[in-house]
């Protein structure tokens, strides 16, 4: 980094930090890579990113958009200048109950947005084991999914239009009503659909969990709409800086059937078995995990509840249901799966479950002793 390049930068007016200590706190995020940026930026605006985001391009330096930094897959670092999206910009604004939209900054972070919502009967549907602190502009840029993408599919699916910062500086909006680069998706239009059908062969209808990656496919159903390109790109196209996303209303009803299995294997078959009852989220956990609640304090009343020291098992499927829930979890039972079954329909004793699956990645890594589990992709 030269002291040129750091000036042009800090001309921007800019939040931009240099120092040794920044550099290496965002050299790492939740994956196993490290790279050492020369410098982190903190915009306040889609204006202020725009302008360091030129500034960084007249100075010949790459830049990274950052969210909170959750993906195992590295795509938050990198060794020119991060942009750092989640400091500043988290207004939520423009909430349209009729539209069933809001807008929110790139740096909202999806716990926020519901804690939002909730009061006023909606929700966002895509829902990551990283809620407490995974951003949306994130989730658009890694096309997240979470749990629930039997019924709410991933991220893309509810984005309706974005403001992106291209790597020239430009601001634009994109979306299916919002289109400032009719130019550059003409040209994308034509590319895509010149291996049409290749790419149908890849991916064919009815995937409906595949990130992140160019939305190619989705582009061909909706090719109107850039933000089926920009979702999942990783933020290789551009910078997001605020969005505005669909909300879902909240289920009227919710219901937990736990399947209880003596390996991983069995358990993994017996998915295949479940889809036909439309299921809201089928999720895993399996006995290393839960070998780590043993002991501490705050699984005690899951563990009671899943009879894990009586009852041991080698996996569980959490299966959840939405709507006719007595009907399907009554179903679910009477196909007499796995080991064993258990219903549940209580709110807190639901969360309960849902805390150990949430809580998956930090109790491994707390494992006792020398050797821990590494998460990676």
């Amino acid at each position: 980094m030269t002291s040129a390049q750091e000036r042009k930068i800090k001309q921007t007016g800019c939040d931009a930090r240099f120092d040794n200590l920044t550099r290496q706190l965002y050299a790492t995020d939740a994956s196993i890579y490290q790279i050492e940026p020369i410098g982190v930026a903190f915009p306040k605006s889609a204006q202020q990113a725009s302008l360091v985001i030129r500034a960084a391009a007249d100075a010949g330096l790459s830049v990274t958009p950052r969210g909170a930094g959750t993906s195992l897959v590295g795509n938050a670092i990198g060794e020119g200048l991060i942009i750092e999206c989640s400091r500043y910009n988290r207004q939520i604004a423009e909430l349209d109950l009729e539209k069933l939209s809001v807008r929110v900054g790139a740096g909202v972070v999806l716990d926020q947005l519901n804690d939002f919502l909730k009061p006023r009967g909606f929700c966002f549907g895509p829902d990551v084991a990283t809620s407490s602190r995974a951003t949306l502009g994130g989730m658009i840029a890694n096309n997240s999914s979470g749990a629930r993408c039997p019924i709410y599919g991933t991220t893309a699916d509810h984005v309706i239009s974005l403001e992106i910062v291209m790597a020239d500086g430009r601001i634009e909006k994109i979306g299916s009503t919002h289109d400032s680069l009719h130019a550059e998706r003409t040209r994308i239009g034509n590319l895509i659909r010149a291996a049409s059908a290749e790419m149908t062969e890849y991916w064919p209808p009815g995937l409906i969990k595949r990130w992140p990656g160019y939305g190619i496919e989705r582009f061909l159903r909706t090719p109107n709409d850039l933000t089926n390109i920009l979702a999942g790109s990783e933020g290789t196209l551009a910078a997001i800086f605020s969005a505005e996303l669909k909300i879902s209303p909240l289920p009227r009803e919710k219901g937990l059937g736990l399947i209880f299995f003596a390996s991983v294997g069995e358990a993994m078959q017996a998915t295949v078995e479940l889809l036909d009852l439309k299921p809201a989220a089928i999720e895993h956990i399996d006995r290393p995990l839960l070998d780590q609640t043993k002991g501490q304090l705050h699984f005690q009343a899951a563990r009671a509840l899943l009879e894990l020291d009586t009852k041991p098992c080698a996996a569980i499927l959490i299966v959840e249901f939405y709507d006719d829930v007595a009907e399907r979890l009554s179903i679910l039972e009477s196909r007499k799966i796995g080991l064993r079954t258990k219903i549940l329909t209580d709110a807190a004793q639901m969360n309960l479950v849902w805390s150990v699956r949430k809580s998956g990645l930090s109790l491994l890594t707390g494992c006792v002793g020398p050797a821990k589990p590494v998460a990676f992709i």
